[in-house]
């Protein structure tokens, strides 16, 4: 007599559908927390590459150069 076992993709389609059906109802609610966090990490980086490039701004040191050595006919 054979076994009645059932095909291995067929074990896994009914495990994958029996995950989905648990974790389901319980990702609905988690959405808008995990929305907010990437919200908060995006400010966060916008905030960090905003004080980064004033940062970097106010480090560099650029010769003043006066207005009277870029004219053309100045000679």
């Amino acid at each position: 007599m054979e076994s009645m076992k059932p095909p291995d993709g067929v074990l896994k389609v009914a495990a994958g559908v029996a995950g989905a059906a648990v974790i389901g109802p319980l990702a609905a609610p988690l959405m808008p927390v995990l929305a907010g966090i990437a919200v908060a990490g995006l400010g966060i980086f916008a905030a960090g590459s905003v004080i980064g490039q004033v940062a970097d701004s106010v480090m560099r040191k650029e010769p003043k150069d006066d207005i009277e050595d870029r004219l053309p006919f100045n000679g």
